[in-house]
């Protein structure tokens, strides 16, 4: 990133797993459908694995269901996550600091997430980061726009129309990485999240960065 060949005008950044931490919300969520859905799950804390993919296929993979049970889950994990589980969050240390040296130095900055917009932008207002962001590119309540390819391409194309080697993602999952990569995006992986490097070296971000200071220290 210090290199000057590279001018940076438009940060993507994934929402789950970068800026925030939504582990005990999510969960949490993932249990409650389990229990509403008659269902049991053995091993509560191997359930990060839902942090970051589309819910209804992780559903499907975790506990063998058809797509029509599993978007039926996904309707019993908001019942709670609207009401609890969304707040159930914190901020990752230094991400804060980050966004803002961004917004500063007048860089465009959008959300990428797989999470609906609708959540996105509250949390976005809880944590009050909302004044930063130029947009909210994220997946619709109704289940679809939740590959992240998709929430990408929906992000470009509502940006200015920046080079795509003048836009970098940044993102815990390789989701992220694959998904800017499609796009033809500079990418970063954020480490400090839930994504594990046997998955993603061998996908060769671009950048990798271990906290977000290191990321403002590079790029300022």
């Amino acid at each position: 990133m210090s290199d000057s060949s590279y001018n940076i005008q438009a940060v993507l950044f994934d929402l789950d797993g970068t800026i925030t931490d939504p582990k005990e919300g999510i969960i949490n969520s993932v249990l409650y459908a389990v229990e509403q859905s008659g269902l049991k799950e053995e091993n509560p804390e191997t359930l990060d694995c839902f942090i970051g993919p589309p819910l209804h296929l992780s559903f499907q993979k975790r506990y063998l269901v058809n797509e029509e049970d599993s978007f039926e889950m996904v309707k019993k994990y908001r019942e709670y996550y609207a009401q609890k589980g969304i707040f159930e969050c914190h901020l990752y240390k230094g991400v804060e600091e980050l966004i803002k040296k961004l917004f500063e130095a007048d860089i465009f900055l959008s959300l990428a997430t797989s999470k609906p917009i609708k959540y996105a932008n509250q949390l976005l207002e809880h944590f009050h980061l909302d004044d930063y962001f130029d947009f909210t590119a994220g997946s619709n309540m109704d289940g679809t726009r939740t590959d992240k390819k998709e929430v990408i391409a929906f992000a470009l194309e509502n940006i200015p129309p920046f080079d795509p080697q003048e836009i970098l993602m940044i993102g815990d999952r390789e989701f992220d990485i694959e998904g800017a990569q499609h796009h033809h995006l500079l990418t970063a992986w954020a480490e400090w999240g839930y994504g594990k490097s046997e998955i993603i070296k061998p996908l060769s971000p671009h950048f990798i960065y271990q906290n977000p200071l290191d990321l403002i220290k590079v790029l300022f």
